[in-house]
């Protein structure tokens, strides 16, 4: 067969069609050609953990095609919960967000569409599709002509904030919060989360604890719990007791979390943390480095 594998692993074929094992988890049926041979290349492989990154990468892998194969028959909802589990353990999955993309455009929202498109092709431009592309985009115009201005503020924000314009997003958040009074609690709290964290982004931290209370006010989150303990922490101000536990939020964020929780004793609540990364993150980065160095 064409496609290398490590020497943990076995193989299945049949034609043009291959299988993975390794202690009784397999992959599906996958040609030769797919892009998860790439993944588990020696070199993207986490020599520290091998066996558990090879797992962790089959049952991804597994994730994945779920999510296209309920794509493919057309529960776009359902698809986009299992792109979203790939995309929590690697953001940067290309055939994840292009078939997230791909679920967002069947369902009308097309401006979502083609911003997951974008980051698709940025994380692998052989997904690269002109045609698709070029549909996409005037679709997404189509739809910001339609928007209200209050909608075209928090998508504007949305766009300035996913290409890293932080300052922009909050420019356009603003705007959109001046007529909050138009905006059911849940997305009025939101929507103030989404201005905190673009000042998070900039290290404005007290710009971002004040909207993070405002939010709270509105309607109590985890995600605004957490985000007022991380300024809260920055600013060296006391930390709320509602600052633990599994939250909706980003590694990093997750990361820091268990930073926090360890300094201020909460051991345990902090390895807990820790050891679920561990299970979900296995390339040797920033997060990786850390994860480490709070574990000894």
């Amino acid at each position: 067969m064409s496609c290398n594998i490590p020497g943990e692993l076995d193989c299945e074929a049949s034609g043009n069609l291959v299988r993975i094992f390794i202690d009784g988890l397999s992959t599906y049926w996958i040609g030769r050609d797919d892009s998860f041979f790439e993944r588990i290349d020696e070199d993207n492989l986490n020599q520290e953990l091998r066996i558990k990154h090879l797992k962790k990468e089959i049952q991804i892998k597994n994730t994945l095609d779920d999510g296209i194969s309920l794509f493919k028959s057309q529960k776009y909802g359902k698809a986009i919960e299992k792109l979203d589990e790939v995309l929590f353990y690697d953001p940067e999955y290309g055939e994840a967000l292009l078939f997230k993309s791909y679920c967002l455009c069947c369902q009308g929202h097309y401006v979502k569409a083609l911003r997951h498109y974008r980051r698709a092709v940025r994380a692998c431009e052989s997904l690269k599709d002109i045609e698709y592309h070029k549909a996409l985009l005037a679709k997404a115009n189509d739809e910001r002509s339609n928007f209200p201005k209050l909608k075209q503020n928090i998508y504007a924000g949305d766009e300035h904030f996913a290409r890293g314009e932080y300052q922009m997003a909050i420019e356009s958040y603003s705007r959109a919060l001046q007529d909050s009074s138009r905006f059911k609690q849940k997305i009025l709290s939101k929507l103030l989360n989404k201005k905190a964290t673009a000042y998070l982004k900039l290290d404005d931290f007290t710009e971002a604890l004040e909207c993070f209370k405002e939010s709270l006010d509105v309607e109590r989150s985890d995600y605004a719990i957490f985000g007022r303990g991380i300024c809260e922490y920055e600013l060296d101000l006391d930390i709320d007791s509602g600052f633990r536990g599994f939250l909706e939020i980003s590694k990093r964020q997750m990361l820091k979390q268990a930073s926090v929780l360890k300094e201020l004793g909460y051991h345990e609540d902090s390895m807990r943390i820790l050891k679920f990364l561990r299970e979900n993150h296995f390339k040797k980065d920033e997060v990786y480095k850390k994860m480490m160095m709070l574990m000894d």
